[in-house]
């Protein structure tokens, strides 16, 4: 038999989703049955798989060690080949980072140790438990550079999660498009994704696979052939500002796949999460990139 007594980072899971990721090696089908045959108890008592496990509870798991030990395969976490974090501001709950561009933030079917989310879990390793890794609270494309916030444990996840789906978080970047925009404006719409060409179309109208995008944006500078917009992302959306800024004429530059042109200096769009504001207290990182291009294109 073992006992586990439930800590910060596990605690208020229910019993099924904790044991899913605690018993790794096996089903949750087979964790089902595990619940069924009263192989679990909670402070002694049997408790049902849609139990919310609280702080200082005792779960004991009655099985031989052996038979246990099959069941959990241990993860360790890759070693990024360079870690190199841009560190913007760090508490006992909240990490928030500059991510560079070219970096994926989660890992992938083709990149699993050289992502933003593998960095930050090996430097916050001391953190990770088989049940708990700091994560994300959202995401950037992985040729968007910017900020990135990382909840450190599962209370700060729950809450900043609750509050990115609330749109109690604001957030804002920096881009340069093609052409003049002279006047503030907003991009209302529909989204559908194409999963094998991963892009977005932008409609008008709600559609079954579609979803409602709202996006806005200001000219803040104007170059001689080009623009650098502040927009404010009010639905976060995949490639939400790349595929709304080529619908109203004006596409990213450096974004080829929503029609931007391909400069000799710019492999990728020149976009950047540069402000977000949290609980009334704002962040921001500079992007280097963007400076450099606006004072080549002045």
């Amino acid at each position: 038999m073992k006992k586990i007594i439930i800590s910060e980072n596990e605690a208020e899971q229910r019993l099924d989703r904790f044991l899913t990721k605690y018993l790794n090696a096996t089903t949750r089908s087979n964790i089902f049955k595990m619940i069924r045959k009263k192989v679990f108890k909670v402070n002694g008592v049997r408790v049902k798989e849609d139990y919310f496990l609280k702080l200082g509870d005792e779960l004991e798991i009655f099985l031989a060690d052996e038979t246990l030990e099959g069941l959990i395969r241990e993860e360790e976490i890759p070693r990024p080949d360079r870690l190199g974090l841009d560190i913007v501001y760090e508490d006992a709950s909240l990490l928030i980072l500059n991510k560079p561009k070219g970096m994926l933030t989660h890992p992938d079917k083709d990149e699993y140790k050289n992502t933003l989310a593998t960095s930050v879990q090996f430097y916050l390793k001391a953190l990770c438990t088989r049940t708990f890794r700091p994560a994300p609270i959202h995401r950037l494309d992985k040729n968007t550079s910017g900020l990135v916030v990382f909840a450190k444990t599962y209370e700060a996840l729950k809450k900043y999660n609750e509050l990115m789906r609330d749109r109690a978080i604001e957030k804002y970047y920096l881009c340069v498009v093609e052409g003049h925009i002279d006047q503030p404006g907003e991009v209302k719409g529909y989204l559908v994704k194409d999963p094998e060409r991963n892009k977005v179309t932008l409609y008008k109208w709600d559609s079954d696979d579609s979803k409602f995008c709202h996006t806005k944006y200001k000219p803040i500078q104007h170059l001689s052939h080009h623009t650098v917009l502040e927009v404010e992302l009010l639905t976060g959306r995949s490639h939400q500002i790349r595929a709304s800024l080529a619908w109203i004429g004006h596409p990213i530059v450096g974004d080829v796949k929503y029609g931007g042109q391909k400069t000799n200096a710019i492999n990728a769009q020149l976009l950047h999460s540069y402000r977000m504001v949290l609980e009334g207290v704002s962040y921001s990182a500079p992007s280097s990139e963007i400076d450099a291009f606006i004072k080549m294109n002045p």
